[in-house]
C-alpha cells in the first residue's frame, strides 16, 4: 500500500515542482513546493540560484507553448466546425439537377460578358440600347454567381481543410515541446534537489527527522505460522503410538 501510494505521489511531486512559482503572490501553493521555494530562498550557494533562473526560463518557454497550444485547439474547434458546415452546403448545392449544367455554362457565360461589355466601351449607341446592355451584364454575372456558388464552396472547404492541417500539426509539435520541457525540467529540479540535499520531496530537516523516526520505531516481531485444525488432527495421529500385539493378546 505504501509503495503504490509512493507511486501516485511521485508525478503530482513532479507537477508540484514544475508550478512551483507560478501561484505565487498570495496564491495557493502545494506544501512542497512551499517547501521547495523557502529551501533556495535559505542556500546560499551560487549554483542554486544559477539552477534557478534555468528552471524559470524553461518554464517561461513551456508557458509560452502551452499558451500556443490552446489558442491552436480553440482556433482548430472553429476550423472543424466551418468545415462541417462546408460539407453539408456542398451536399446540398451537388445535389441539386441544375448544379452540373450551371457549371458547363461558365466558359459560355464569362465569354458572353465579354462580349456585352466590349459592345458597351466601343459601339456608339442610345441610351436606352446602353441600359439594355447593362441589364444583359447585370443578368449574366447573376447566372455567374450561381455557376460559381458550388465552386467558392469547394475552394473554401479547402482552404479550411488546410487550416485544420496547420492547427493538428502545431499542437502535436506543441506536444512534443511540452514533453521535452518537462523533461528538461525535471533534470534541473534533479540537480536543484542535490545541491539542496533534499531527497524525493523532503527537505534536509525532513529528511532528518524521518531518519529519526525510522531508528525509533519498533521492529516487526516475526509472526508464528497459523495451524488450522486439520493440522492438529493430522498431528495427533502421528504421535499416537500403535498397539503392542502383546498387550492386545
Amino acid at each position: 500500500m505504501a509503495a503504490q501510494k509512493q507511486e501516485k505521489e511521485g508525478p503530482k511531486q513532479k507537477r508540484d515542482e514544475r508550478s512551483h512559482g507560478s501561484r505565487e503572490g498570495g496564491q495557493h501553493i502545494s506544501p512542497y513546493a512551499q517547501m521547495l521555494n523557502d529551501a533556495i530562498k535559505e542556500s546560499k550557494d551560487p549554483e542554486v540560484a544559477k539552477t534557478k533562473e534555468a528552471i524559470d526560463a524553461v518554464r517561461k518557454e513551456r508557458s509560452e507553448v502551452i499558451g500556443k497550444v490552446k489558442e491552436a485547439r480553440r482556433r482548430l474547434t472553429y476550423k472543424e466546425a466551418e468545415d462541417a458546415a462546408l460539407k453539408r452546403l456542398l451536399d446540398i448545392e451537388k445535389a441539386k439537377p441544375e448544379a452540373a449544367e450551371k457549371r458547363r455554362k461558365i466558359g459560355y457565360l464569362k465569354r458572353m460578358k465579354n462580349k456585352l461589355e466590349f459592345r458597351i466601351s466601343t459601339e456608339a449607341s442610345s441610351l436606352a440600347e446602353e441600359k439594355g446592355l447593362v441589364r444583359q451584364i447585370e443578368d449574366v454575372n447573376k447566372q455567374l454567381s450561381e455557376a460559381y456558388k458550388t465552386i467558392r464552396l469547394e475552394r473554401k472547404a479547402e482552404l479550411v481543410k488546410k487550416d485544420i492541417e496547420e492547427f493538428k500539426k502545431t499542437l502535436a509539435d506543441g506536444e512534443v515541446k511540452i514533453t521535452e520541457h518537462d523533461k528538461r525540467l525535471d533534470e534541473l529540479y534533479d540537480t536543484l534537489r542535490k545541491l539542496l540535499g533534499m531527497d524525493k520531496g523532503r527537505g534536509p530537516k525532513q529528511q532528518q527527522q524521518h531518519q529519526q523516526e525510522h531508528r525509533r520505531r519498533p521492529q516487526p516481531q516475526p509472526q508464528l505460522q497459523e495451524i488450522n485444525l486439520e493440522d492438529i488432527v493430522v498431528i495427533k495421529k502421528k504421535e499416537k503410538k500403535p498397539v503392542d500385539a502383546d498387550e492386545s493378546a
